[in-house]
């Protein structure tokens, strides 16, 4: 049966084969127009993954099984006590990758917090994305508008601690990802990959610089600097904005450049040469890499600067903007008002409407949180000082766990509900606004549900129906089918369900637009190129000086058959260190050494190994893993963004040693 994977935004085409009610092999899909036969290891593993061991069955209330009525009617009395002794707020929801890509699941969250009246929803968007989400709707006035790659137009690419080749892209989803690469460059495109790793991706592209972790908003400035000066105006842009982003960049010199970087200036060059090349056609990525480092905000919005000044932006042959067929983007109403942040942190904004990840342990404490709903996702594996959160999690009132599979929450948990897996449910792709191929796809349940699993959207409506609220229009929940929740979300579309459904995983086709941004989403018809804070920020910044530093210097990474704290192929939950061999020498430690691993927040003990294509004095560790938990080296407190609510968890100077 044809389906499509739904552990990342790439939505893969695959092949489910099915003997009984065995899922018995998945394959890449060969017919599928946007992955062409190709899925990641993860994506085979899904057949293994259903038939995990530790597959959530049962409800549980308070550690003893129940059934789901039962347990419906004692969550809804328990959050019904929740709000009439401490207000809606009260109530909190952290939604995370987990069901980042269950549509269903999604749309009933909000729905549901709606009904509730409670504006505690969190999500992993703050632990790793909320620079795009914020220089995106601090420049083009929505935080949902994302510049999406076209590898069919060869120009130049440059990808900022972005390794999409593991990632399957951030704000362009990649399937297939190294031969979307090679055709590109075949074409006569150009690829740059800036990142202190030689990562798989750098191994596909043209040129790869090794920078000094942190350097990257010198690069862009330095770019934006030199393309500014040949440039006295540019399209859709206020001439004070120019001159402010002019003056704000000045002092971005290559030399200034070269020292942060610790490159040659000759690749420089050869640099802004390909960028200078590529007016029109130039697109840019900015990963992880960048997002979850010191000032992520200054080279996500340098990144749009780049790419406003070049021309290369919701123009054909540039970076283009979907508007989405079922989450039509529109431009937002504004009432003028802000919208308060966290009692506990009032200094930390909301961002595109979420409260902040990293305050809710610090709500949990203040006792503003008693009730708190995780939907696929774990904080104690995301957030700084896991210690620190498990505590606040075991002290809530309620802690309600939907997930898929067992884990350390649902032993923590007072309400545990079991989720229906991927191949149990129908789905859409919602991920458009990010989609390499312009296409809305759905596809139907694959294999029977097991046991007493539910889809979330059911959840979500009975636990409404049971707290005297309603998701379906005074339907019963166990009367509508997934395809019939879905079909709900066409109520503003140009397509039917019927149709989306009927075109199945291959997906329907979305008419791409050129400058319709422009044209109905920009404020006043203007690019905002110099966001007054941003700018005052950019002029205070430190530059990385010049020679190693002390210490060395951590970054995060990401592996193959790990989604975040997720393992979907292979075994074990190895604590590695990666460093390359000199910096091992100059340790004192070896391949395989058990080491400790230290910063001014915190300890942990892996093991080391070697690898040649990390930069000398960087270290790389694996995040969102439960042993050996990088966040534990992190703090919520020290070294938050005040703009984007972001814990700083890239270039964070660490100590390493033989462990005692």
């Amino acid at each position: 049966m044809r389906s499509f994977c739904r552990i990342c935004a790439a939505a893969c085409g695959v092949t489910v084969a099915v003997e009984g009610d065995q899922v018995v092999q998945v394959r890449g899909d060969a017919d599928h127009p946007g992955s062409r036969g190709y899925t990641c290891s993860k994506g085979r593993a899904l057949g293994a993954w259903h038939h995990r061991e530790d597959r959530l069955d049962d409800p549980r209330v308070r550690g003893a099984r129940a059934d789901w009525g039962s347990a419906v009617d004692d969550l809804a009395r328990s959050l019904g006590s929740t709000i009439a002794e401490h207000g809606a707020d009260a109530i909190a929801m952290y939604l995370a990758t987990g069901f980042a890509y269950d549509s269903g699941a999604q749309v009933a969250a909000s729905m549901w917090m709606g009904t509730v009246g409670s504006a505690s929803f969190y999500s992993a968007a703050t632990v790793d994305n909320a620079p795009v989400l914020v220089a995106a709707e601090r420049v083009a006035g929505h935080p949902m508008l994302n510049p999406v790659w076209d590898p069919t137009v060869p120009g130049t690419l440059l990808m900022f601690g972005s390794n999409p080749v593991v990632s399957h892209g951030y704000g362009t989803t990649l399937p297939d990802p190294v031969r979307h690469l090679r055709d590109y460059r075949r074409l006569g495109g150009t690829v740059w990959v800036i990142d202190p790793r030689r990562t798989e991706t750098a191994a596909s592209a043209d040129h790869h610089l090794a920078v000094r972790p942190g350097s990257d908003v010198e690069i862009l400035g330095w770019l934006t600097n030199e393309l500014l000066a040949s440039q006295p105006t540019i399209e859709d842009c206020r001439p004070a904005d120019i001159a402010s982003l002019r003056a704000a960049v000045a002092p971005f010199t290559i030399e200034r450049a070269i020292a942060a970087a610790d490159i040659g200036g000759n690749d420089l060059r050869r640099l802004l040469a390909d960028v200078r090349s590529a007016t029109g056609r130039l697109a840019i990525f900015c990963g992880t890499g960048l997002t979850m480092a010191r000032d992520g905000i200054l080279a996500e919005w340098l990144r749009w600067a780049l790419l406003i000044i070049t021309g290369s932006l919701d123009v054909e042959g540039g970076m283009r903007f979907n508007r989405g067929m079922v989450n039509r983007l529109r431009p937002p109403r504004s009432t003028g008002a802000t919208l308060p942040g966290p009692r506990s942190r009032p200094e930390l904004p909301r961002v595109a409407g979420q409260m902040p990840a990293v305050a809710l342990v610090d709500e949990i404490e203040a006792g503003n949180i008693r009730a708190l709903v995780l939907a696929g996702g774990n904080p104690i594996t995301a957030l700084p000082s896991p210690g620190r959160t498990r505590a606040a999690l075991r002290s809530l009132d309620v802690l309600v766990v939907i997930d898929v599979v067992e884990s350390e929450l649902s032993e923590l948990a007072t309400h545990v509900l079991p989720a229906a897996g991927q191949l149990e449910r129908a789905d859409l792709s919602l991920a458009e606004h990010v989609s390499l191929r312009s296409a809305i796809r759905a596809t139907t349940a694959v294999v029977p549900l097991v046991g007493r699993r539910r889809p979330v959207w059911w959840m979500f409506a009975s636990l409404a129906r049971a707290m005297g609220r309603d998701l379906l229009g005074g339907a019963d929940p166990d009367s509508v089918t997934d395809e019939k929740f879905l079909a709900l979300l066409f109520a503003r579309s140009a397509v039917s369900a019927d149709d989306v459904f009927a075109a199945g995983p291959a997906g329907f086709e979305v008419p791409i637009e050129f400058g319709w941004v422009r044209r109905e989403m920009l404020p006043d018809g203007h690019w905002n190129l110099a966001p007054a804070d941003f700018v005052t920020r950019l002029a205070r910044r430190h530059t990385p000086g010049p020679g190693p530093g002390p210490g060395l210097v951590l970054v995060p990474r990401r592996e193959m058959a790990w989604s975040n704290s997720v393992m979907h192929a292979g075994s074990g939950d190895e604590p590695v260190v990666r460093m390359h061999p000199d910096d091992a020498r100059d340790a004192g430690v070896t391949d395989g050494s058990a080491v400790r691993v230290t910063s001014d927040h915190g300890r942990i003990d892996a093991d080391v190994r070697l690898d040649a294509g990390l930069r000398r004095g960087v270290v790389s560790i694996t995040h969102g893993r439960f042993t050996a938990n990088p966040g534990t080296l992190t703090s919520s407190t020290v070294d938050v963004d005040p703009i984007t609510t972001m814990p700083r968890t890239s270039g964070i100077t660490i100590s390493l040693g033989p462990r005692d």
